[in-house]
């Protein structure tokens, strides 16, 4: 403990004793009376000129009461208390309690894998790869080397030559398929190695004449701990002499790693794999690739490598500590806090299987890796309905912009994005702020909801026109402001109704692109208190689940009942295909391909309609499927073509003889005229581009409608689906062989009876590698996930809960003190207040600055932050 530093320190200072935070962790804090007195102050042996103001005062102690016992126990209450009256008798006067709330705002750092301007109308994303982000982003794949099978083979194209190792089995692997592999990566603020000198018996040899020696590379000695600030331990030289350990380095922090960016543009494929198996530099993934093989030579697909778990590179194993080893040691600032997980986690727990798991031939979701967050799906109301009630609900808009409204039993997955990690810092406070807008300040919003943003730059969104540069999504999106969309909602429990006032509060998030109603999309729920985001939009699981093979999202179409015979291609069809109320049909689709690009997971949107009621005849109905113009990303590959013409060009020859006779007479015959004509070829020929020619978006040739008739409500089996190709609906629109987005919208596909019963059973497994049931190896799954691969922003929030008291000082009280220095009738200086509890138990001591003058009425205010 030290004395208060006066140009610095508060006014009052003032510490929660030990006896105090003995009470508060018993629940039985109470403060009932105080003390005021001066027992710092010395009246009797300074010079009358002297100004008390300089008298200096210790700190506030944390053991000013300590009842832990001998030789523990200590009491430094106030030595020298005024009385209340006169010069005697009772010292304890009543505090008035006035404690007060006040929020504290601040702005987190923007956490993931992807930085850019994000203020910007348009924003260029980078993605980062250095060391606290990814294992090596030093290769790229030939993208014509790719042909639809699962082994690659990785060419060095280093940019982070201090990478953290070689990519290994269990890896998880993202290929940016975008063709700019050679030149989309650089490393910045790259560390100079510092040459360590060595000795050597061997005589140097000098370089030949103009040459530049190759420098060899020191090697950089291993920590023995996963702390970045001790100090390397040094192999032992084989000696008689134990070697001694090094103390701690006081040079902290290590120098950063570099700054290493990858471009990123979502107009191309991004896809994320799993390594199974390296053998002599070919990578095995645990799916096929897509097929690049009409791609040119000049295409190249850089690969990242992140790490199988959390605690490869974000995490450590356990906390970070907070002092140094055996000792509280606090000086060594190296070891505090020094753990910042740069990324957020994310888990997507599946409660039923995807449309064509065959369970017996393929795991389950019971199987399915986090499957340990189906509890977490069911507290925040995605599993029954039963449990809760809702103040608003889930939903989306189909292509043609009708609200299609999901229930908890409907909700097949959800994304959970959490910041779940053994670092001991608050990076996020205690909540999200998510304070309104607040027009007339529009220069400080810290705290604004506004402020909130979760960014996907790989995604290729459905809703939004321009394909290519991802998407981001607010809880409060701007230029919105009218339909009032930031509305706080709350999720009421059905069996506590404690609970329910108000309830558990949350926020719809949205994205920035309206339907035709004007209103924009919901896409999931952010919980601020619990400082998550929730994805249940299913087509966005989709596209952020490994497994599906995709990053672009599918829309949802219109469904609705048709009469037999009066459209579409059910001209022959006699009996529709559902006869009443008590049939239902499930509905969704998948486009394919069946030559080059790659295959993916079907729309995981899955509309549902009932047949026809039962009010007067009943007519028998086919389901009608449309789409509105939502597939901006679907696009058609363009293949150089060489051309040749063949052209006639006459040559004309002519020749004149003259032939003279010996009579008088000359004679001319006829002029003889030939024409020749030469063949002349010219050829024409279209030169294959010198740069990539990667086709943007993502490619189809082959359209299948899947459905399911289930009874009533139920929920359909993932193993009855059937598929029904309607490609041969499309053929007029296509190019180049592949489907159009004006074929898609151009035609109502009818589902009749015969289709139905002709189609064959939807096998998910024809589209996408599943894991066998029983398999045992490395391997990639749905819900294997475990980082959100996107970055979050947002403003923190905490509440400081101020515990105030007020000490009134009358103008006759506490006129006299028992310091035996002070002579009555002399002015009297207050130096330190003490706060007790109805045992007179020390639970709070404050000390001032410097000693204060007691005089008249006045009024002091010990404040205690909690």
């Amino acid at each position: 403990m030290g004395f208060i530093i006066k140009n610095t320190a508060g006014l009052v200072n003032t510490r929660l004793t030990d006896i105090g935070r003995e009470k508060l962790s018993q629940g039985n804090f109470n403060i009932s009376y105080f003390q005021v007195g001066d027992s710092e102050v010395s009246y009797n042996t300074l010079p009358t000129s002297y100004n008390q103001f300089d008298t200096v005062i210790l700190e506030p102690s944390f053991n000013a009461q300590n009842s832990s016992g001998i030789p523990q126990s200590n009491k430094s209450n106030v030595k020298y208390p005024y009385y209340v009256d006169g010069g005697a008798g009772n010292t304890y006067g009543i505090p008035f309690m006035d404690s007060q709330i006040s929020p504290v705002f601040n702005r987190a750092v923007m956490r993931g894998f992807f930085t850019g301007n994000t203020s910007a109308d348009t924003i260029s994303w980078s993605a980062l790869t250095n060391n606290f982000y990814a294992i090596n982003d030093n290769y790229v794949v030939q993208m014509n080397s790719l042909v639809g099978t699962n082994k690659i083979t990785l060419i060095s194209n280093p940019s982070n030559l201090n990478s953290v190792r070689e990519p290994a089995i269990g890896d998880i692997i993202t290929i940016y398929y975008d063709g700019k592999g050679m030149d989309d990566c650089n490393c910045l603020n790259v560390p100079t190695p510092t040459p360590t000198p060595t000795t050597s018996m061997t005589p140097s040899v000098s370089p030949p004449s103009g040459t530049t020696p190759t420098p060899t590379p020191t090697p950089t000695p291993t920590s023995s701990n996963s702390f970045p600030c001790d100090s390397p331990t040094p192999t032992p030289t084989p000696s008689k002499t134990p070697c001694l350990t090094p103390s701690t380095s006081r040079a902290c922090p290590l120098p950063p790693p570099p700054d290493c960016l990858v471009d990123i543009s979502s107009c191309y494929s991004i896809l994320t794999y799993k390594i199974v198996n390296i053998c002599l530099g070919d990578i095995t993934l645990d799916r096929p690739t897509p097929n690049f093989i009409n791609v040119n030579s000049f295409c190249y697909g850089r690969v990242i490598v992140y790490p199988p778990n959390m605690t490869t590179i974000y995490d450590s194993i356990t906390p970070s500590r907070h002092w140094n080893d055996n000792v509280i040691n606090f000086e060594s600032i190296c070891y505090t806090d020094e753990f910042d997980v740069k990324v957020w986690n994310m888990n997507i727990p599946w409660s039923e299987n995807p449309a064509g798991l065959i369970s017996s031939i393929s795991k389950d979701y019971t199987n399915f890796g986090s499957i340990p967050y189906l509890g977490t799906k069911e507290y925040f109301g995605y599993a029954s309905s039963s449990g809760q009630t809702d103040s608003s609900y889930t939903y989306y808009f189909n292509s043609f912009g009708d609200k299609i409204n999901v229930t908890p039993e409907q909700q097949k997955a959800i994304g959970i994005i959490h910041y779940t990690n053994q670092t001991v810092d608050f990076f996020y406070g205690e909540k999200f702020a998510l304070e309104p807008f607040d027009s007339s300040n529009p220069t400080d919003t810290t705290g604004e909801a506004r402020n909130f943003k979760v960014h996907i730059p790989w995604l290729m969104w459905h809703k939004n026109p321009d394909c290519c540069y991802g998407q981001t999504f607010w809880v409060d999106p701007p230029e919105f402001e009218e339909l009032n969309l930031f509305q706080v909602q709350h999720l009421q429990s059905t069996k506590n109704v404690d609970m329910n006032n108000p309830g558990m509060r949350y926020y719809h998030l949205w994205d920035t692109n309206a339907n035709t109603n004007g209103i924009p999309n919901r896409v999931g729920k952010v919980f601020p208190d619990d400082k998550l985001v929730i994805i249940d939009d299913e087509e966005i699981i989709a596209a952020m689940s490994y497994k599906s093979n995709r990053n672009w999202t599918l829309p949802s179409p219109k469904i609705s009942l048709i009469t037999p015979n009066t459209c579409g291609n059910d001209n022959s069809t006699v009996t529709g295909i559902l006869t009443g109320l008590t049939e239902s049909l499930y509905v969704t689709y998948r486009l394919s391909n069946t030559d080059l690009f790659t295959d993916s997971l079907h729309c995981n949107y899955y509309s549902f309609i009932q047949g026809p009621n039962d009010c007067g005849p009943i007519t028998p109905q086919n389901v009608a499927v449309r789409f509105g113009g939502e597939f901006g990303c679907l696009n058609q590959p363009f293949y150089p073509t060489t051309t040749t013409t063949t052209s006639h060009y006459p040559t004309t020859t002519t020749t004149t003889s003259y032939y003279p006779t010996t009579t008088t007479t000359t004679t001319y015959y006829p002029v003889t005229t030939t024409t020749t004509y030469y063949p002349v070829t010219t050829t024409t020929t279209s030169i294959c581009p010198t740069y990539c020619d990667v086709t943007q978006g993502f490619l189809a040739n082959k359209f299948e409608i899947l459905c399911q008739k289930v009874v009533g409500n139920a929920r359909p089996n993932s193993s009855e689906w059937v598929a029904i190709d309607f490609t041969s609906q499309l053929t007029s629109t296509m190019v180049n062989g592949y489907i159009t987005q004006e074929g898609l919208t151009g035609n109502t596909f009818v589902i009749t009876q015969q289709d139905y019963d002709n189609a064959p059973t939807y096998n998910l497994n024809d589209y996408i590698p599943l894991t066998p049931v029983g398999y045992t190896g490395t391997s990639l799954n749905f819900g294997d996930e475990y980082y959100f691969y996107g970055s979050l922003e947002t403003d923190i929030q905490a509440t400081i809960y101020e515990m105030k008291y007020k000490i009134n000082l009358g103008q006759a009280e506490f006129q006299t003190t028992s310091n035996p220095t002070w002579t009555s009738g002399k002015p009297s200086f207050v130096s330190e207040i003490g706060l007790y509890d109805s045992n007179k138990n020390l639970m709070i001591i404050s000390k001032m600055q410097s000693p204060v003058l007691r005089q008249g009425i006045q009024q002091y205010l010990i404040k205690l932050d909690l």
